[in-house]
């Protein structure tokens, strides 16, 4: 079994930001540097930053639903 670096650094930056830990500019910024290190792939990056744009949708529609439940 080996440790697969470029997997584990995506994963983290997806998790940390569903998770609160780092908002997701820098979760995107992270991102760009791990690939100008080579650390991870474009296609990776690209992985990061789609789970990025579900996690803000999905935070919108909760904001939503809880101002139309305010109201």
């Amino acid at each position: 079994m080996s440790f697969d670096l470029s997997e584990f650094l995506t994963e983290g930056l997806i998790s940390s930001v569903e998770n609160g830990l780092i908002p997701s500019d820098l979760a995107t910024v992270y991102a760009g540097n791990y690939l100008a290190k080579s650390l991870i792939t474009q296609a990776q990056v690209t992985q990061v930053s789609d789970a990025i744009t579900v996690y803000k949708a999905a935070q919108a529609a909760a904001d939503q639903a809880a101002a139309d439940q305010a109201q």
